[in-house]
This record gives C-alpha cells, structure tokens and sequence, in this order.
C-alpha cells in the first residue's frame, strides 16, 4: 500500500507552490483537458461539470489564482496515474443507470447504488491497478 507523504509548509512555502502550481495551469486550455477526459471514458456529462469548475478564480493573498485549473488538472493528473481506478467506477455507474430504468423501484435505488457500485468499481479497479485483485469482492 503506498504512503501518503506529508509535509508541514510555512505559509510562504505554500504560497510559493501554489504560484508555482497557477503558472503551470494559466496557460492551459479547456479543450486539451476535455478531449483527455473524454479519451478517459468520463462521460460528457461530468466533462461539462468540469468545465464549471475549470473557471473558477479566488484571490488568495491579493493575487487571482486559477483554483478551477489548478483541481481539474489535479483530477486529471489522478486518472493518469490510475486508469482501472476510471474504468472500475465507470462500470459502477452503469450498473447504477441500469438499475435506474427499472420501472418503479429503479428511480428509488439507483442514488444508493450509484454510491455503492461506484465505490465498489473504484475499489476493485485499484486493486486491478496494482495487481492484487483475486476476484474476491471482499479482497477488493
């Protein structure tokens, strides 16, 4: 399992990496982030969220910072480094949608097992990610 690793920063230091981190992403453009979003499988739907997040600003300490880019890049970066993890949930929310259609239960179920499958699918893609799922629902 790997570590999380930690670090205490002074506000300077913080305020320095996250400089760092908006001039990375103020150049940056919506249309690379969706297209790779989109080749990730994330649905469109959740591709137009993240564009309403994308332009989010804050003025942190009297400068306008991209915390919109900052997160989605951030997201973005995640998926990468965790490509089953994307394909586990994704199978969740279909199973989820699918529920959704049966008539008259479906629409009652289908936030719960939206949540379920989806942690589920998350669970067993990053089992899948590093190689030790058994097939086992309980091992992932």
């Amino acid at each position: 399992m790997n570590a999380v690793i930690t670090q205490v920063l002074k506000p300077e230091q913080g305020m320095f990496e996250l400089t760092l981190m908006n001039a990375e992403a103020s150049s940056a453009q919506f249309d690379d982030v969706a297209v790779e979003a989109l080749n990730r499988g994330i649905p469109p739907e959740l591709v137009t969220r993240l564009k309403e997040l994308w332009e989010q600003t804050k003025v942190i300490a009297g400068e306008i910072v991209a915390i919109g880019k900052i997160i989605v890049r951030q997201i973005i970066e995640f998926l990468k480094q965790n490509p089953k993890l994307t394909v586990g949930m994704a199978l969740g929310v279909a199973v989820a949608a699918l529920v959704g259609g049966i008539p008259l239960i479906g629409p009652l179920l289908q936030p719960l097992l939206t949540l379920i499958t989806s942690i589920y699918g998350a669970g067993v893609g990053a089992a899948m990610g590093k190689g030790d799922y058994s097939g086992s629902p309980l091992s992932a």
